[in-house]
């Protein structure tokens, strides 16, 4: 039992008027034999001193009885112990909800916003995929933090046909992304550019594919993309 119920169901002043039924009223008096702070926190000595004023000043018989537990020295020590602890608790309490509302927030905006980061500088790759039975080549498309939005100029001279399609996938062959229907211009290169912040951190294998107009071909070359994460 804690104050609040207490106090909902005021047991203090049902308690005080005699109104609580026997077993409510011995449940009472152990829960608050059991936590001297709550007599304190209750303002039971309050209340009873101001009973006994009344019974002064009325003329009322009032029969001594044997002192209370909260006549004992040791209970003011007790109550103020409590009471830092207390506000101990609600302190760091609210701290709490403070840094979860304050991290709520920042997700929310990041749900509204997206994780797609604005590029901070461009530049200009060329490259020359390797063909069926060479090398692959490894080229840095930029860093995860600080994205780079990189102008991919592939060389495709070599091949006969203006139109491929791109196949991006990780290392582990986890798909990516598929490029469709890219056209080379009038100096042999396909043009693509992509942004870094957009790449998880890896190594990402790009698959060149010469196609007819029915989607029919094969791959000419490869070549890979890493991404860093600063």
């Amino acid at each position: 039992m804690d104050l609040k119920i207490i106090e909902q169901k005021q047991l203090v002043e049902r308690y005080l008027l005699g109104r609580l039924t026997p077993p409510e009223a011995k449940f009472f008096e152990q829960v608050v034999r059991k936590s001297p702070q709550l007599a304190e926190r209750m303002g039971l000595p309050d209340a009873l001193r101001r009973t006994m004023r009344l019974l002064d000043e009325t003329g009322t018989e009032w029969r001594e009885e044997a002192p209370k537990f909260w006549h004992d020295v040791r209970v003011p020590l007790g109550l103020a112990g409590a009471l830092v602890l207390a506000l101990l608790v609600a302190t760091s309490t609210w701290l709490g909800k403070r840094e979860l509302a304050a991290e709520h927030a920042r997700l929310q905006q990041t749900a509204t916003e997206g994780l797609l980061l604005a590029p901070t500088r461009t530049t200009v790759v060329r490259v020359a995929p390797g063909r069926t039975g060479e090398a692959v080549p490894t080229l840095d498309l930029g860093t995860r933090e600080s994205p780079t939005l990189a102008e991919l100029r592939i060389d495709t001279g070599w091949v006969r046909g203006n139109l491929f399609e791109a196949a991006v996938k990780r290392d582990d062959g986890t798909y990516w992304a598929r490029l469709d229907n890219l056209v080379r211009d009038s100096n042999g290169e396909l043009r693509l550019a992509l942004n870094s912040g957009a790449f998880a951190t890896g190594t990402y294998l790009v698959e060149l594919q010469a196609v007819n107009l029915r989607g029919e071909g094969e791959i000419v070359g490869r070549f890979r993309l890493r991404v860093a994460p600063r």
